[in-house]
């Protein structure tokens, strides 16, 4: 069945936002200059730097939160039963199965995140995807804010009120490190000029588990094995859990893997000895926004295989203006065309099957007492990890801007909010009926 065919049979009714589904509420002065420093203090983070911590947070109902985990818990059990179209890997990605956690072995994820644009006519999805992105930060600041601020009915973390901070940090230690506490390479490009890197040294701070942060460049292959070094020191030092946030559209699109040896001294496709991925990259190929022109769910806006509907969209029967491309596993920005018309798709006629037709969302936009205009993205962070899942809840605060010709658009991203009143939120889920 075609993804037009799916659509055409699923359902699209949704009872739209509540009243108080989702606030806005500003953070007390003194509790946000402590988050600022706390996060300088132990994470390295400069706040306005690159991407700023927002001085307001956000409230969103137990009822709307356990609608999003429906969702969340509906994604993963379609693919672990293997609903959802199967494709070739990229070149270089097909990974070993011993290499693999058991998880991900069996379809599922380890890690991931859910993004959803809040708007009047209730929560939309924008793009899911296997990366981790800032659960340990996330889970902190959630937690900061709650110990700081009288919520008496509040709670953090969204699969359930009983979720605390040690059980939260013991899933996360046992995930990446395993049952034996093994030493944990935490590995991405460039780690230095990341501007995730505060999540990396979070991620060291806040789990009782040894981490190191490992630059991709840093680790080559010996006799069948993996190694690393932590300059300026020389010794090598074996490499038995792979805790991977490389992106896989980095990789592709920007060091050209696998073909680059220079730069990759591993890959993602051949067998090493006593070695364990955590969130292998054919991770973001498989969990990805590939899939969303298949999720029959109220959540998720009309979306398409652009091979399927190019025809469509030459007769008019889809309007250009209606609707964003995406490419499959395109992340952070990668391939993403935001106004797409008749010379784009000419453009992309060779490479049709790698891009998704999503209808836009109108995100709601709030206004508060710094008379300011935001819009809001909630993001949910999902680890597995031995049949148990727990869930980070975070936002990003954005900004609309109007066109002047009626037609709005909505910047969301950090590097488009790094002012006051915007940015990464803390998020706190109410517990009251």
């Amino acid at each position: 069945m075609t993804s037009m065919e799916r659509r055409v049979l699923s359902h699209e009714v949704t009872s739209g936002l509540q009243d108080d589904d989702v606030l806005l509420e500003r953070i007390p002065d003194a509790i946000y200059d402590g988050m600022v420093a706390m996060f300088a203090r132990q994470y390295h983070f400069n706040n306005g730097e690159k991407m700023r911590l927002s001085n307001y947070f956000v409230k969103i109902s137990r009822a709307l939160n356990d609608e999003m985990v429906a969702f969340i818990q509906e994604t993963i059990q379609g693919l672990e039963q293997q609903q959802f179209p199967t494709m070739p890997a990229p070149d270089g990605f097909q990974p070993s199965p011993n290499n693999l956690l058991e998880a991900e072995l069996k379809g599922g994820f380890t890690l991931a995140s859910f993004d959803l644009a809040v708007t009047d006519g209730g929560m939309k999805n924008i793009e899911f995807q296997s990366v981790a992105t800032y659960p340990i930060s996330a889970a902190k600041l959630n937690q900061y804010l709650l110990d700081n601020l009288p919520l008496d009915d509040g709670y953090i973390f969204s699969n359930s009120p009983q979720t605390d901070w040690q059980s939260f940090t013991r899933l996360y230690g046992r995930l990446l490190a395993g049952e034996n506490n093994q030493r944990v390479a935490l590995v991405d490009r460039k780690v230095k000029g990341q501007k995730t890197n505060f999540e990396f040294f979070a991620t060291q701070q806040e789990l009782a588990v040894p981490v190191d942060i490992v630059d991709m460049e840093d680790i080559f292959e010996d006799h069948g094995e993996l190694f690393y070094t932590l300059p300026p020191n020389p010794t090598p030092l074996k490499l038995s859990r792979f805790y991977n946030r490389i992106l896989l559209a980095e990789a592709l699109f920007e060091d050209d893997y696998p073909n680059n040896s220079e730069a990759w001294g591993f890959r993602f496709d051949k067998a090493y000895q006593a070695l364990k991925f955590i969130n292998h990259p054919i991770k973001q190929f498989e969990v990805s926004k590939r899939l969303s022109p298949y999720i029959q769910h109220p959540c998720n806006p009309d979306c398409y295989e652009l091979a399927e509907v190019a025809q469509h969209f030459k007769e008019g029967r889809l309007k250009y203006q209606d609707y964003v491309w995406k490419h499959k596993w395109g992340a952070a920005g990668h391939r993403l065309v935001l106004a797409p018309d008749a010379a784009t798709l000419t453009e992309l006629a060779d490479c049709l099957e790698d891009y998704i037709a999503q209808s836009k969302v109108a995100f709601k936009v709030f206004k508060t007492d710094d008379k300011q205009e935001k819009i809001v993205e909630l993001r949910f962070m999902t680890a597995v990890e031995n049949g148990e899942t727990i869930i980070v809840p975070m936002a990003r605060i954005g900004h609309v801007v109007n066109n002047g010709n009626g037609d709005s658009t909505f910047k969301i991203h950090f590097s488009d909010n790094n002012k006051e009143g915007y940015g990464f939120s803390p998020v706190v889920i109410m517990n009251s009926e």
